[in-house]
């Protein structure tokens, strides 16, 4: 191909398309310098026109983005914040450090900005530290002359975290800390090995009466005030927990003896005394306190070891009379192991065949015959052999075992009812709280009854007037429900609760008060008494309900029940708990009348 004429340059088809490139071959072609610095000057030109548009579109974005943006130079200072960032700042950062915008607590001592760093931080508004961002800065990529950081205002969701928080370390009727908070102040304070630390284990006296009489309202304002009380007397460094229930925690980290810490549980009971107004009315507490006490050195300190010596000594208190203290020591501790070793084997007892049943009569007080029979509950334990019912059944009411355990009571007690076979013989059964409150006990009965081949109304339930007036409400759904599948229904215990029997028998459809032993046990000696139980009985009578006197010992006081015109007793003057061929003797030696007859 010959050489290429200059004019012919401009007339090739490329160079229509293609300018800047075919003056730059022209350029060559002739090898004209100036042609060529031309050619590089409009290059350069463009790139610098590029340049900037990208700058205008980058400063566009950056202004108008949604989330805070601020660009800081290597130095740390603000060189531009975006209408997102100044807004949530409420003013414009530029030329400030940025580390002076944030809470430097925040940052945790790391140094700031840092390479590819994620933060949460406090920015300062106008109403202080209270705008949380998540921060972004981006590692380095060469070396910019400045960094973008993203700022996305999270403040919402870190004021829901920190409720979820505070709602997971914090009981939330009291806002005392809870058992988790209390274990982990518990453990930091055992953690200084240089301090004495003791715990206090507070369990209020009585509070179920409380709950029952008065209802769960009343109870829980009571828990209130009683907290409210008890962070009185304590010291800046205590710790006060609401452990559950009635229960309350509190922790003496650095107490400088055994002795201060007797100090302040004594503080405890002298504030407790005070009268509480509830609902307008003056109302008493007083609670059982265990202390536990760990001194430097000691092996084996920890948080739970700690807390349950405390707790055993918590029940020790309780065992001797309420409303008092007592130190941990040995002796607690194997008496709490066993208490633990009894409720293990309360799980297996029903499974291994070591729950039975005795049989008290009930007898009519005019000719002594017997009407009728009381199960009472008995566990033949394989260690410790017979275990009184006061000893294990508050541990079945308080682990949730009284629910199979009394289902099988009622089971048992109807399928011996059926084998004695006797036609007018009442089986009375207790009932607790706990079973009362569950859904299907009405047709556990029921199973019971059609299993058994028993008529309803051969079947008496007792309920004590504490757990009847729990919730009137719900347990009287619940009874209402027995009474239409026929069974008989009695209030036990009558005289140790708040209730009047008028407020009873109007809440709810019972048939039988069975006065409660403590009344019985003084009638021969003590007026007053005599005048309750005589008074009680007349009541009974006039709103259609039978009378029961238990814990009958002594022919006087039959003949004193009898002139009252209680109709039915029971108790060791006719014959003690026996086994189902005791009563078998008993039915076949005397003969039984209808009841009511």
């Amino acid at each position: 191909m010959g050489a290429l004429a200059p004019s012919s340059v401009y007339n090739h088809p490329d160079a229509v398309a293609h300018p800047w490139r075919w003056a730059a071959i022209h350029a060559l072609f002739i090898g004209g310098l100036g042609v060529v610095n031309v050619v590089h000057w409009r290059l350069n030109e463009d790139a610098r026109a590029a340049t900037a548009h990208s700058d205008e579109r980058f400063r566009s974005a950056f202004d108008e983005a949604p989330i805070g943006m601020a660009l800081v130079g290597l130095d740390g200072v603000v060189q531009r914040a975006n209408a997102a960032l100044r807004t949530q700042v409420g003013d414009d950062p530029a030329g400030r450090p940025l580390i002076d915008l944030v809470l430097a607590s925040d940052l945790a001592g790391r140094p700031f900005p840092t390479a590819a760093t994620e933060l949460e931080l406090r920015y300062r508004d106008g109403r202080g530290w209270g705008l949380w961002h998540h921060s972004r800065l981006p590692g380095r990529d060469g070396e910019p002359e400045a960094w973008i950081s993203h700022c996305i205002d999270v403040s919402e969701r870190k004021r829901a975290q920190d409720e979820l928080s505070w709602q997971a370390h914090h009981d939330p009727l009291t806002g005392l800390p809870n058992r988790e908070q209390f274990l982990e102040r518990l453990g930091g304070a055992l953690a200084d090995r240089q301090r004495h630390v003791a715990v206090l284990f507070v369990d209020l006296d009585d509070f179920k009466v409380v709950n029952d009489s008065l209802g769960h309202g009343a109870g829980d304002r009571l828990l209130s005030a009683v907290a409210e009380r008890l962070s009185r007397v304590l010291r800046p460094d205590d710790v006060i927990a609401r452990f559950g229930g009635d229960e309350f925690t509190i922790l003496l980290p650095g107490v400088a003896s055994e002795h201060d810490a007797l100090a302040v549980a004594a503080r405890v009971a002298e504030v407790l005394r005070e009268p509480l107004v509830l609902d307008g009315e003056r109302r008493y507490v007083s609670a059982s306190v265990g202390l536990s006490f760990s001194a430097p050195g000691d092996d084996g300190s920890d948080p739970q070891a700690l807390l349950r010596d405390a707790d055993a000594a918590m029940y020790r208190a309780k065992e001797l009379g309420k409303a008092r203290c007592e130190v941990f020591d040995e002796s607690m501790r194997r008496h709490a192991l066993e208490r633990l070793d009894l409720e293990s084997g309360l799980r297996q007892a029903l499974h291994f065949g070591e729950l039975r049943l005795v049989y008290q009569p009930l007898v009519t007080l005019d000719d002594e015959r017997v009407t009728g029979v009381e199960a009472l509950l008995r566990w033949d334990h394989p260690v410790y052999g017979a275990i009184p019912p006061l000893r294990f059944v508050p541990l079945a009411e308080r682990n949730g075992l009284i629910i199979p355990i009394g289902a099988w009571v009622v089971q048992e007690a109807c399928r011996q009812l059926a084998v004695w076979g006797d036609e007018t013989l009442v089986m009375s059964v207790n009932v607790s709280s706990r079973q009362l409150g569950t859904t299907d006990l009405v047709e556990t009965v029921r199973s019971a009854l059609d299993e058994a081949g028993v008529a309803p109304e051969r079947l008496c339930l007792e309920i004590t007037e504490t757990a009847m007036m729990a919730d009137p409400g719900t347990m009287g759904e619940t009874l209402i429900a027995l009474k239409e599948l026929g069974v008989r229904l009695a209030v036990d215990d009558f005289g140790v609760g708040h209730a009047s029997l008028r407020q009873l028998r109007a809440l709810l459809p019972v048939d039988t008060l069975k006065i409660d032993k403590s009344f019985v046990d003084g009638i021969t000696d003590d007026a007053d008494d005599a005048a309750i139980v005589e008074g009680v009985v007349r009541l009974a009578h006039s709103l259609g309900l039978r009378a029961v006197a238990e814990g009958v010992e002594t022919a006087e006081q039959v003949a004193m029940l009898r002139a009252w015109g209680c109709q039915t007793g029971q108790g060791y003057h006719f014959a003690r708990p026996g086994e189902a061929a005791d009563v078998a003797r008993m039915l076949s030696a005397v003969p039984t009348v209808r009841p009511g007859a």
